[in-house]
């Protein structure tokens, strides 16, 4: 029960870091005299930013793991290893793609 609570804390310490950063972002990026439309238009485009620099970080990290499970010949065969690794890059792959794919759909990009 301590590891969940230590795990509860933590995580909190971190949306609540995340929240002020965004809070600190917003009230330095907007200007005070923008309407709400053109504020929510700044808003979706810096999203899109942020999460197509998301969608890099996590595909290379999915490829990078890729490579490195591919070529460590720890523990299991190189056919087992590529068996269990290969799959779970496609589905966060696919996943992540389709994510930003649904994105740029909705904002008409």
């Amino acid at each position: 029960m301590l590891e969940v609570l230590t795990i509860v804390r933590f995580m909190t310490i971190v949306v609540g870091l995340a929240a002020g950063i965004l809070f600190v972002l917003d009230r330095l990026t907007l200007r005070p005299g923008l309407t709400e439309e053109e504020r929510r238009a700044f808003i979706a485009k810096r999203a899109q930013r942020w999460q197509r620099a998301w969608v890099i970080f996590y595909v290379s990290c999915a490829v990078i793991a890729l490579v490195v499970n591919a070529l460590n010949p720890a523990h299991e065969s190189l056919h087992y290893r590529l068996g269990w690794s290969v799959p779970a890059a496609v589905v966060v792959i696919l996943f992540l793609l389709s994510t930003n794919r649904n994105q740029e759909r909705r904002t008409g990009r």
